[in-house]
């Protein structure tokens, strides 16, 4: 009873503490909220205010006159603000100190204002200076050089009254104290009076025209640049707040776990819904998209003048093209004494004693990478003296059943590299395969299969397939699981067909295609398709990618 009442007791408390320490982390949640909000409320006025200010902002080159009356406007705008702002200063004590009040944002909205119209208030005013100052040197040097010419004017009216008189009075101008003499000295006095004039007027004409000079060289200022220093001053107050929030949460656990769970969350849903339709979504465009289409297409006869026929030369009935081909676990073979095998160690069971062997690494030199991706390295070549009986049978895989085919002078067999065993062939002798690509069709970009490595006659191929290899004929068509292909005649045409329902698809059950051919030849399948094989691009996970790999390169 003690125990029970302890533990509604601890209960009741930490109910009580993770109840209080919730509401504390929504509270603090709540301000920080508000405080991004004025934060951005702020900046967004600053950009907006700002943005204005340039587009007013008259241009280097505006008259005097009408940098003049801006001037006024922005001055007469300035203290219409600071005297709005004075007001709400003296009459909110309080709330001018709270970032979330009202007249907080207020007052920082017009201390924004104020700040960037005062910058505004500034460039214009060293515009105006520059302005007005290269507008008074050109007033200047125009007065004075019109004052000049007016001199200049008048010292040529005077030396032509002295012309004048001296041609009227030609001797009595000379006679001191003669009234000819006493004008002639007056317009003398006078012409010396107008040339120092003159002389003054030209000097001053000089210096102004020098100032000129050096005030059009002053660098002209360039487009207004605003600082945004006092607007961050302004925003500091809610940017220490929201430091002191975000302190105050980032201390508490509880708004960790809250967190954690908060940015988890979405992306984990997201990744649920993505994990639950994508299989339906990709299955069904393949299904119901990808392989009608392919279906569609024309077939592929990649060499149409060669010949189909291959042979099972052993014993038991079918041996001929047209029947079932009989496999087997263990496949005796007979070789002479001019035949080479070419075999994997690992599906070599028992051999004469004395017959001479020796290692070849590759089954063909001109494609390198193909018998590396097919197992086909590292092959034991054997070459009796004499006729020797080998048998042939996995050690590793014990579904693997053999089969030995027999491809004469002028057939050709596609063959999957990865499903060869062994050949025989005559000592000496090199086996012809080719390559066939078909970029070109679009059947091959649905199925993505590109290349058909294909074995030319006269041939004989050790094939194996799990639980037993078929040799089947194609002349009224076939269709076989794709999983299940090992090869086919190089004359059949050759395409895929969609599997006929979708479910067992859906749920793994069948390949998406399913292969077909027509024509005179034979196709070559396992009883069961590999286990694992999961239909290249179009099945799951891993395997399948490196099945679309091999696949595309026929392999």
């Amino acid at each position: 009873m003690t125990l029970s009442l302890l533990g509604i007791t601890t209960i009741l408390l930490a109910y009580k503490f993770l109840h209080d320490e919730y509401e504390k982390v929504e509270s603090l949640e709540r301000e920080q909220s508000v405080l991004h909000t004025v934060e951005n409320d702020l900046k967004g006025i600053n950009d907006k205010r700002a943005k204005e200010l340039l587009s007013r902002i008259p241009q280097s080159g505006t008259p005097p006159n009408l940098l003049a009356k801006d001037i006024q406007s922005l001055e007469s705008e300035i203290s219409s603000k600071q005297a709005t702002r004075r007001r709400l200063w003296d009459d909110h004590p309080i709330e001018r100190h709270l970032p979330v009040s009202s007249p907080f944002r207020q007052i920082a909205t017009l201390d924004i204002e104020i700040a960037l119209l005062q910058q505004g208030l500034s460039y214009e005013r060293k515009l105006y200076s520059l302005t007005f100052d290269v507008a008074e040197a050109e007033r200047q040097v125009k007065w004075f050089q019109a004052g000049s010419k007016k001199l200049a004017y008048e010292i040529y009216r005077n030396k032509n009254a002295q012309w004048e008189l001296s041609k009227q009075k030609p001797l009595l101008w000379q006679v001191p104290y003669s009234s000819a003499y006493n004008e002639m000295k007056r317009l003398e006095g006078d012409e010396r009076v107008l040339q120092t004039s003159k002389s003054q007027h030209d000097i001053e004409v000089a210096r102004w025209q020098r100032t000129l000079e050096d005030v059009k060289k002053l660098p002209r200022p360039g487009p207004l640049v605003l600082d945004n220093g006092s607007a961050n001053h302004t925003l500091e107050r809610v940017t220490n707040d929201l430091a002191e929030k975000s302190t105050q949460l980032e201390g508490g656990k509880l708004h960790k776990v809250i967190r954690g769970i908060r940015e988890a969350l979405p992306t984990a849903l997201g990744i649920l819904v993505l994990a639950m339709l994508s299989p339906i979504v990709v299955k069904g465009v393949c299904y119901y998209v990808i392989a009608p289409i392919a279906g569609r297409r024309p077939p592929v006869r990649l060499l149409p003048e060669s010949g189909g026929k291959v042979y099972a030369p052993v014993e038991g009935p079918g041996n001929d093209v047209g029947a079932t081909t009989p496999s087997r676990v263990s496949l005796p073979l007979m070789l002479g004494e001019h035949s080479e095998l070419l075999i994997l160690p690992s599906h070599l069971q028992s051999l004469p004693l004395n017959v001479k062997s020796d290692t070849k690494w590759l089954l063909a030199r001109s494609m390198p990478l193909t018998s590396l991706l097919a197992g086909m390295y590292r092959l034991t070549r054997i070459r009796p003296s004499k006729e020797e009986r080998i048998i042939v049978s996995s050690s590793t895989d014990p579904l693997a059943e053999f089969s030995l085919l027999d491809v004469p002078a002028g057939s050709a067999l596609v063959l999957q590299p990865r499903c060869l065993a062994g050949i025989i062939q005559t000592n000496g002798d090199q086996l012809k395969i080719t390559r066939h690509w078909r970029f070109g069709s679009l059947g091959a970009w649905l199925t993505l299969q590109f290349r058909y490595i294909v074995f030319h006659g006269p041939a004989t191929l050790i094939v194996k397939g799990c639980r037993g290899v078929r040799l089947e004929p194609a002349i009224n068509g076939r269709t076989v699981n794709q999983a299940a292909t090992l090869g086919f005649s190089a004359n059949l045409d050759y395409s895929v067909a969609r599997n006929e329902t979708f479910l067992p698809y859906f749920f793994g059950e069948r390949e998406l295609f399913n292969d077909t051919w027509r024509g005179e030849g034979c196709c070559i399948h396992a009883a069961t398709p590999q286990r694992g094989d999961h239909s290249a691009f179009f099945g799951r996970g891993l395997q399948g990618l490196v099945d679309t790999f091999l696949r595309i390169f026929g392999i």
